[in-house]
């Protein structure tokens, strides 16, 4: 599957907050071994797999952080590329986006063009294996009881920040999602947040959950291809770099 990327408006606190998934999948077996796709709750929080927010793919070795346990991965702490296909640091995606895009602070120049300057190539390429509610370089809405917060789940950028800090800009500093490349979440897009479960849905969306880039709805692995991999209910393209 080929992400058209596009984020429609900006994904902020519109989200309703709603319930951290719990339990994630019912009946879930698997022969994988990572832990992001052992259908075990590696972490003890009560959500497995992808329906857990810390884990970002199912070659997540780290159930329990952002931080992938990808060799070679979140390295470059200056220029980022795709962070959910398990090689981030800018190279063979078509993007340069610099890591001050995340956390703001960008001096005027070739820094703060590279936020916004996107390559089709790097659209194209990122938005399909993008989780849902985020954007394409680590920045996500990401909810619990308390709300919903843009927040920077990078470790490259925030090597404190788990899901229990998502409130703590210290540990997880606050950010802009791109627009051009990700997915938007909240009642008028109708795409669930990390955190968040159908029932969060809310105004005119009803019970009906839309998944980015035509993405099929699923409520484990085995709803998707063979390629895909389900997170927060919708199935996102596997994009690996071994």
């Amino acid at each position: 599957m080929s992400g058209t990327g596009g984020i429609n408006g900006t994904a902020g606190t519109s989200g309703t907050g709603g319930t951290a998934a719990t339990g994630g999948t019912t009946g879930c077996t698997s022969s994988a071994t990572t832990e992001c796709s052992d259908c075990i709750d590696n972490d003890g929080d009560g959500k497995v797999d992808g329906f857990d927010p810390e884990c970002i793919s199912s070659a997540d070795d780290d159930e329990g952080s952002y931080a992938t346990g990808i060799p070679g991965d979140n390295k470059d702490e200056t220029w980022q590329d795709c962070f959910f296909d398990g090689n981030s640091g800018a190279g063979d995606d078509g993007c340069r986006y610099n890591t001050c895009c995340l956390i703001g602070g960008c001096d005027p120049g070739s820094e703060q063009d590279s936020c916004t300057n996107l390559s089709q190539e790097c659209v194209d390429f990122c938005g399909g294996s993008t989780v849902p509610g985020c954007d394409c370089f680590g920045c996500c809405t990401m909810c619990d009881d308390a709300g919903c917060v843009d927040v920077v789940v990078n470790p490259t950028a925030a090597p404190d920040c788990t899901y229990a800090d998502i409130h703590d800009p210290a540990k997880c500093p606050t950010c802009q999602p791109s627009t051009e490349c990700g997915s938007a979440c909240g009642c008028s897009e109708c795409v669930l947040c990390p955190g968040q479960l159908p029932d969060d849905l809310c105004g005119e969306c009803g019970d009906t959950q839309e998944c980015p880039n035509n993405a099929a709805s699923c409520t484990s692995d085995a709803d998707c291809t063979d390629t895909q991999y389900c997170s927060a209910f919708c199935c996102v393209e596997q994009i690996i770099v071994q």
